[in-house]
């Protein structure tokens, strides 16, 4: 049987800040996927989503664009919200 008490020790970490150290992995692990699906976007068509959001309201769009657009508007939104926690 695993004692973490041991493993906990031996890391030098109490059980209170081993929570907050998984918290903000997670944290960073979240601003990290994010940020690598908009890059995605980004290189995808060669412009930022600002850019890529004010052309798409002006003209008329194919399925594969709009899905794009969702998709890229809920990460850009995403990588913003975890930047402001992590900042």
């Amino acid at each position: 049987m695993i004692n973490s008490d041991i493993i906990l020790s031996q890391l030098q970490l109490s059980k209170e800040n081993l929570l907050n150290e998984i918290s903000l992995l997670l944290g960073k692990q979240q601003l990290a996927e994010y940020r690598m699906e908009t890059e995605y976007f980004e290189k995808k068509y060669q412009q930022n989503f600002a850019q890529f959001d004010k052309n798409f309201q002006n003209q008329a769009a194919n399925y594969e664009m709009e899905n794009d657009w969702l998709s890229w508007k809920f990460a850009a939104e995403s990588l913003a919200y975890w930047q402001g926690l992590l900042s």
